[in-house]
Order: structure tokens, then sequence, then C-alpha cells
């Protein structure tokens, strides 16, 4: 994230499109647990929410407001969310929500 404020009500999971998820298979339990969000805004942005239990990568974001876990929201651009949906294995959202295919190079 480049450090820019994020408009909380801009960027809500409530009242976004959820258009994909993933859960790394090395962070799937308890504390660990750890899952990944991107979702479609009402004005056509993009974000991922991260979501972590209380030893996950995402407790020590800036962000992360609980002492149970952690959840921070990352702003990406159209093409940024193309590439998650490609690392993250989301092909159905690929072909859905953007126009590139399986198998784009970066």
């Amino acid at each position: 994230m480049d450090g820019k404020l994020i408009d909380e009500n801009e960027y809500n999971p409530q009242t976004s499109e959820k258009l994909a998820e993933w859960n790394p298979a090395e962070y799937s339990g308890g504390f660990r647990h750890e899952t990944e969000t991107l979702y479609k805004t009402q004005a056509g942005n993009f974000f991922i929410l991260f979501e972590g239990g209380l030893i996950s990568r995402f407790h020590e974001l800036t962000d992360s407001k609980h002492w149970y876990g952690g959840t921070h929201i990352q702003t990406v651009s159209y093409m940024e969310a193309a590439k998650w949906c490609e690392e993250t294995g989301n092909y159905e959202t690929l072909a859905k929500h953007f126009s590139i295919s399986r198998g784009i190079v970066f």
C-alpha cells in the first residue's frame, strides 16, 4: 500500500461486490489462519481485504485493530487485481471480471 488513507465508506466489504477469496494452505488453522478477499466497489475500484489470526502475517500490519487477529485493506489497480486472481488460481473471476484470460504475463 502506498500509505494513503483508505476511505472506509468507499472500501467497505459490506457494500462492495465480493469477487474472489483465497486461503493459503500453509496458514489454514487456528491463530495462523489467513484469508485474502478481492472486492470491487460500487465506483469500480478494487481492493483486497486481508484477515488473519493472532500470529498471522496480517496481524502486524498497521491497520490491524484487534488483539485476537488482524484485518487490513489494500487498494489495488485493475492489473494488480487481475494478477492476484492469476496468482491465487481464481481463473473464473479472472475470465468473468477482467478482459484478460488465464496465462497472462506481467
